[in-house]
């Protein structure tokens, strides 16, 4: 073994260790990092990488008089990879200042690895943009970094060349491939899950409903925007740190402090919990809430999360049923009857003013002797019964039968009035015949029904766009899968996704965020015409189209009118490359060889799509494969 073995081995692991260190303040940076504007990210990115760069020459591997062996070229590919070639560029730039800096005999050497490393790097960019970075991609990625090292060595003097080989390049190559895979799945992990946490805090923040997380304390740590705006304030964060105490009446705040700790003690929940608040404007407001437990691993209790939603609105509609009801009932009770006694011949022995003012076309007629026939067929000739002239001795044979075994029919009249007609025979022969004037009733029973079929609109409706809500959407593509299951027949979804929305709303402003998603629901309404199609608002600013017996041809041909569609609106949005607004699109469909397995997992190769598109430069519709 040589002399320097053991140096050697000491300083490529401080040289891992400068990796590492790096690679954990770029991961820990992300969520700093993504408010920054694009250029700024790429410019900070490859300065990071390429002061990393420098130190791990610091602590560079000395086997010959001015000849360096570091793992400088991990992290300017790093730099390249992640960044892009203006990083790249960046890093080699702060590394080749930093090597000319330490002189010796390898400077020529040592610029020809950074700038062969800045190109690795740029190539791993190119790479991940177009395939992703899976554990293949980067296993191969960092066999390919190794080649860095070798080069360096390549340049070397024969004899220095002969004895590196011999002693540093397999240590050297381990280690930079060993550095490179781990720096490149630790960025990427880290990356994609700054995106997880970028996606909820989003969704949560454009939520409707009040969502919130408060420590054991009951200060708050998390709120979406909603919630600081019923307390008054404008943005989740100007809440963060505060407690009840300081939003709302301490009443109230007692009441809800005393609630939430005895939660926290016992580790329980609080469901359903309705509560009447005054705001601020003097409105009281129905709310009711939910609240969770959070728990530690070790399963102590470390807060809670909380919904609150507004039912105002929806309870109002209860109220409107329930009374409409109750006057339903009313009307029922004290409305006036008309009434009239026939024999066992059909005559009219008997009738009250009521009964003959409530068929003014034949009240004249309805007089003691006159018989039932009689009386029907004058209702037939003045029309003041909405009868088919074709049925008419089909009528009069029905009624004349209900005298005698009794039944009842509701009348419509000449005058929109409706009447409930009720025969009961009598034991000692004929009928009593009772006439209600019903239209209050039918009014009343059309007034339930709208206000039913308003209540079903609010419970599958998205309150801003107009469109299906995503628990409607859940339940028809559950049950046109299984319907296209059984039938062998054709399947799509396509999901969208409005490019840099969050740009458009930091740009903009939230209200002009709302007119943009009610703009682009507006396209995707429009393309959807069939009315098996369904169009939903997914959340956020994600939307979706199911196509029932739609094959994926026609599905991109839905998909692509509705990205021209809403590219031709041309509406303004600086937050993004081309200047307006576009929307990116994932298409999937059901396929014959079994592949696909539920509608679930048809939503799952649509948003991989999505992703894809949006990946690959957004503003374009790609579907899943098949």
């Amino acid at each position: 073994m040589h002399a320097w073995a053991g140096p050697v081995i000491s300083d490529l692991l401080a040289n891992f260790a400068v990796v590492g260190l790096f690679v954990a303040a770029w991961a820990l940076s992300q969520e700093t990092i993504r408010t920054w504007s694009r250029i700024a990210r790429i410019a900070g990115s490859g300065l990071l990488m390429g002061l990393g760069a420098a130190w791990s020459m610091q602590l560079s591997v000395d086997m010959f008089e001015g000849i360096r062996f570091d793992l400088r070229g991990v992290l300017i590919a790093l730099g390249g990879i992640f960044g892009g070639p203006l990083a790249a560029v960046l890093a080699a730039l702060v590394a080749a200042v930093a090597r000319i800096g330490l002189g010796g005999t390898g400077i020529g050497a040592g610029l020809i690895t950074i700038v062969f490393a800045a190109g690795l790097g740029c190539a791993g960019y190119f790479v991940r943009r177009r395939w992703g970075l899976s554990m293949g991609v980067i296993a191969l990625l960092s066999l390919a970094q190794t080649l860095t090292p070798v080069l360096s060595i390549l340049l070397l003097p024969q004899a220095m060349r002969e004895a590196a080989i011999a002693s540093i390049l397999a240590p050297l190559m381990f280690v930079s491939w060993l550095s490179s895979f781990l720096a490149i799945y630790g960025i990427e992990l880290s990356r994609y899950r700054g995106w997880l946490t970028h996606m909820m805090k989003v969704a949560m923040r454009q939520a409707p409903d009040y969502f919130y997380i408060k420590d054991r304390q009951g200060r708050i740590v998390m709120a979406n925007d909603a919630a600081a705006q019923a307390a008054g304030k404008q943005v989740g964060s100007d809440i963060v740190g505060l407690t009840d105490f300081e939003l709302v009446d301490p009443e109230q705040a007692d009441k809800l402090f005393a609630l939430e700790q005895d939660m926290l003690r016992e580790g329980g929940n609080i469901v359903d919990y309705e509560e009447q608040v005054v705001q601020r404007d003097g409105l009281v407001r129905t709310m009711v809430t939910t609240k969770r437990s959070i728990f530690n691993a070790d399963g102590s209790v470390a807060g809670l999360v909380g919904v609150t939603k507004d039912l105002t609105e929806r309870l109002a509609l209860e109220r409107k049923f329930n009374e409409t009801r109750a006057e339903l009932d009313v009307v029922l009770n004290e409305m006036s009857d008309g009434l009239a006694r026939f024999d066992d011949n059909y005559r009219l022995v008997f009738s009250n003013s009521n009964y003959r003012s409530l068929f003014p076309l034949t009240g004249e007629i309805r007089r003691p002797g006159t018989h039932l026939r009689d009386i029907l067929e004058a209702v037939l000739a003045s029309g003041e019964q909405l009868i088919n002239e074709d049925d008419g001795e089909y009528w009069i044979a029905e009624v004349l039968a209900k005298m005698e075994v009794g039944g009842e029919e509701q009348v419509k009249m000449f005058d929109g009035r409706w009447l409930l007609v009720r025969s009961t025979p009598l034991r000692a022969g004929g009928a009593v015949v009772i006439v209600s004037d019903i239209s209050d009733i039918k009014k009343a029973e059309s007034d339930l029904i709208i206000v039913a079929e308003q209540m079903r609109v609010l419970s599958i409706t998205d309150g801003l766009t107009g469109l299906h809500n995503r628990r409607d959407f859940d339940n028809g593509l559950a049950a046109h899968f299984e319907r296209a299951q059984r039938d062998a027949g054709d399947l799509s979804v396509v999901v969208f996704d409005i490019d840099r929305f969050k740009a458009y709303n930091d740009t903009y402003g939230h209200p002009a965020g709302d007119a943009c998603l009610r703009d682009v629901a507006g396209c995707i309404q429009d393309s959807a015409k069939r009315p098996t199609d369904m169009a939903a608002r997914l959340g956020g600013e994600e939307f979706a189209v199911l196509l029932p017996n739609t094959d994926m041809a026609g599905a991109q041909t839905v998909a692509e009118n509705i990205r021209q569609a809403v590219e031709a609106l041309q509406m303004p949005h600086r937050g993004i490359e081309w200047g307006y607004l576009t929307v990116s699109a994932g298409v999937a469909s059901i396929d014959r060889a079994g592949r696909i397995t539920s509608g679930m997992e048809l939503m799952e190769a649509a948003d991989r799509a999505l992703y894809a598109a949006k990946a690959n430069g957004r503003n374009q519709v790609v579907s899943a494969p098949r």
